[in-house]
């Protein structure tokens, strides 16, 4: 099923600057290992188990000091009333200065539930978002649905000839039984990192308690009107 092929893409450390292929090991001589040391390149992977909040994540990823921002839903921005310009040097958010490459995969929570056709964001719920930054380019575009879509009888079909696959994405994708693997999953390179300031700024966009509250119901809300208008097999 290619709408769900993003799990099979594995998120991992990659300390080369250059590096667009995360997924695989690198060799390094010793002179490679010592210009990475000496340009203070490490790296490190974020994750989590909540949605990111859309608006503060968008907001936040607005002040990136990143000059070609390409996918970004940047009318979750505006209707929270940012006027601010995110090419302004003075709004630039610190914390990133100095990642060099970061993608992975992210969780965001729908801002409109809405059954109507072209009126909400519930699709964010469902859908896993790739997150993609090399130099002065940033993305984040929609990657397939999460596994947990399906429920785990109709995903086993999916991996007749690669059960060990179908194993490791229940034993390491898998966050939890409510939201299956629906997850934040970043990895972040860079020279002179500031990891503990990036996590703060990320940690800081994550839904809520009372927000996680909310989306249960909202979700709740959604599911019951969908079942409400499907039609009875009986009738």
């Amino acid at each position: 099923d290619p709408s769900h092929s993003h799990s099979h893409e594995h998120t991992s450390e990659c300390e080369d600057p250059d590096c667009t292929d995360t997924s695989h090991s690198h060799s390094h001589d010793h002179k490679s290992a010592t210009a990475a040391d000496q340009l203070g390149i490490t790296s490190f992977v974020y994750s989590a188990s909540t949605p990111f909040n859309s608006q503060r994540l968008l907001t936040l990823l607005n002040r990136w000091p990143v000059p070609i921002k390409d996918s970004l839903d940047f009318g979750l921005v505006m209707d929270m009333g940012d006027k601010e310009s995110p090419n302004k040097a003075e709004n630039q958010h610190p914390a990133f200065r100095g990642v060099l490459r970061s993608k992975g995969f992210c969780w965001m929570a729908p801002m409109k539930w809405s059954s109507s056709a072209g009126n909400g964001d519930v699709w964010r719920h469902d859908t896993a978002m790739y997150w993609s930054h090399a130099g002065k380019h940033f993305g984040i575009t929609t990657a397939g649905k999460w596994w947990a879509t399906l429920t785990k009888e109709q995903m086993k079909p999916n991996f007749v000839n690669n059960q060990e696959e179908y194993e490791r994405i229940l034993r390491e994708d898998w966050v939890s039984e409510e939201w299956g693997d629906r997850r934040q999953e970043l990895v972040f390179i860079g020279s002179r990192l500031d990891e503990e300031e990036i996590r703060e700024a990320l940690d800081e966009c994550l839904c809520t308690e009372e927000e996680m509250v909310a989306y249960r119901a909202q979700l709740r809300s959604y599911l019951d009107a969908i079942a409400a208008t499907a039609p009875n097999p009986l009738m």
